[in-house]
């Protein structure tokens, strides 16, 4: 699936992974390809995202916005 992260600065991250693990207010999630729909806000310490090679990219949050757009891509705002 396709990621992309953005800051109101620049793009934190974009590029294909495998899984997005994010806490939200009502717990942690993972995000893997063909996710239903989702739009929630985000809460800390990190996003971290696992490419299909097992790398992990760990993105530090505090808080900010993450949609699911199935087909599409996942987009997180911070």
């Amino acid at each position: 699936m396709h990621l992309a992260i953005y800051s109101i600065q620049n793009t934190l991250f974009e590029g294909e992974v495998e899984k997005l693990i994010a806490r939200t207010p009502m717990g942690e999630i993972t995000v893997l390809d063909n996710h239903i729909p989702l739009i929630s806000t985000l809460v800390g310490p990190a996003l971290i995202a696992i490419d299909k090679n097992g790398k992990k990219d760990i993105i530090p949050v505090s808080s900010g916005i993450i949609e699911v757009r199935p087909g599409s891509e996942t987009v997180a705002l911070l």
